[in-house]
């Protein structure tokens, strides 16, 4: 018997706004378990005037955020087809993440822009999006979602951790997987490093010219969002109000080493066991003196295993493709051990021809 194959795009666009990201994907379940190959990817950067629209989407009036919602949707849509042409594969589900506007989950408020239905009529295969709000109305956190998409295609490793605008973390042998938001990351270190003209800080070439500010490093720690039992998440407008004014009237070179070693600590702190096995992706893996400052905090021989550079880029999407693909097949997608929500859901919404 033939195992039936989903090609499958996932589309990411990450709360550090560095770009677009995606990743066409064979999934396939055999043998009691669901594998996948990544088949082709891409990164497409935003352009500067796209790329500071989203930086600043919260803080937008409502007209000015449907009409920036339209904007990235149309330019979603001429990206997957570009893909789709150029791969030329039968596609069978776009799965889209969106980009996050609004995550208050204290209040029930989530909103994410990329608009769905401008991205279907371009292309005409059905397309998944709007992971979240479900998750947010039924009590949970929202996020992370991907627990459950490595739960499944990456269980060897004892945890998983994603540094993307947010560093997040999965748990995935414990007998209830869990995951939270541990501490912002690109969100914060982009931000400084545009501050001395760089997108980003390359090797933490930047941070390792600063020094460690003892008292910032302190101050940093002791935010209450640490003292927070999970499950837990983070929103920009959080970190704008609770990080960001601890940095002023100190130098960005300072900022960016003491902050790395902030998020370095932070995540060692998240592991309790013993010679753990970790993955690390996200963007953040590609930061050497992150990596460095790692080992230092490092006091249970945990195992940091740093992958191949396309899995590094695109876990995220690979995950969020094949959430998108278990929603597809009414499959749970979304487990309340990790959001704390009411229910474990198959989460999203679908728009396919049957709605036309």
């Amino acid at each position: 018997m033939n195992t039936k194959k989903y090609n499958v795009i996932g589309v990411m666009s990450g709360t550090s706004c560095d770009g677009l990201d995606l990743a066409l994907c064979s999934f396939w379940f055999s043998k009691n378990k669901w594998h996948y190959k990544l088949i082709h990817s891409k990164v497409i950067e935003y352009d500067n005037i796209l790329k500071n629209k989203l930086i600043i989407c919260s803080q937008l009036n409502a007209y000015d955020l449907k009409t920036l919602d339209l904007e990235l949707g149309k330019f979603i849509s001429k990206e997957i087809k570009k893909f789709i042409q150029n791969n030329n594969l039968k596609i069978d589900l776009v799965s889209s993440h969106g980009h996050t506007v609004f995550h208050d989950t204290k209040n029930r408020i989530h909103h994410q822009i990329g608009n769905p239905f401008m991205i279907y009529k371009t292309i005409k295969i059905p397309v998944v999006f709007n992971f979240r709000e479900f998750d947010v109305i039924l009590g949970g956190e929202g996020a992370p979602l991907v627990p459950t998409g490595e739960m499944k295609l990456f269980n060897s490793y004892d945890f998983c951790i994603n540094i993307g605008g947010i560093l997040n973390i999965s748990s995935l042998k414990t007998k209830k997987i869990y995951g939270y938001d541990v501490c912002p990351a690109n969100i914060i270190l982009n931000h400084y490093s545009n501050k001395l003209n760089y997108d980003f800080d390359n090797n933490g070439e930047l941070s390792k010219k600063g020094e460690n500010i003892k008292e910032l490093f302190y101050k940093l720690n002791k935010i209450e969002y640490y003292k927070k039992a999970k499950p837990k998440s983070l929103d920009i407008i959080y970190i704008k109000k609770n990080y960001f004014p601890l940095f002023k009237k100190i130098e960005p070179e300072n900022i960016l080493n003491t902050y790395i070693n902030h998020m370095a600590y932070q995540v060692n702190q998240s592991i309790k066991r013993k010679n753990a096995k970790i993955l690390i992706t996200g963007g953040g893996a590609l930061n050497n003196h992150f990596l460095e400052k790692l080992n230092y905090f490092n006091k249970l021989d945990t195992k940091y295993i740093v992958p191949n550079k396309k899995l590094i880029i695109f876990k995220e999407a690979i995950v969020f493709g094949f959430l998108g693909l278990l929603r597809f097949l009414n499959e749970k997608n979304v487990n309340k051990s990790v959001t704390g929500s009411d229910y474990s859901t198959s989460s999203g919404i679908i728009l396919d021809n049957k709605m036309f």
